[in-house]
């Protein structure tokens, strides 16, 4: 018989249950913004309209894009949490500048 160990873990930034929240939180969030970038792209592929392609990639560089890009500067060292921040935030901003674009140019 195999006897399981109990790992005593550790987090930084609250309680284990409220990281562990906001950590599934954020994968979901992820997954949905994955989601409806796809499904903007599906629409772009079946009617070729330029405005649902821009409003892909607005959407792409609005929601995923900064969480991956959080994702991969949140574990690099180097990078400091101003650049992390700022780096996020220009995606925000290229993507809502993109939807805007797409929105007033109709």
């Amino acid at each position: 018989m195999i006897g399981l160990q109990l790992v005593n873990v550790e987090v930084e930034g609250g309680p284990p249950l409220v990281v562990l929240t906001g950590v599934v939180t954020f994968l979901v969030a992820t997954v949905l913004a994955v989601l409806v970038t796809y499904r903007f792209v599906e629409g772009y592929r079946k009617t070729n309209s330029r405005p649902i392609l821009l409003l892909a990639v607005g959407m792409f560089f609005l929601a995923p894009a900064p969480m991956f890009l959080r994702l991969l500067t949140g574990n690099v060292e180097a990078v400091p949490l101003s650049v992390q921040r700022l780096v996020a935030s220009v995606s925000e901003l290229t993507g809502l500048l993109v939807i805007l674009y797409v929105v007033y140019t109709r």
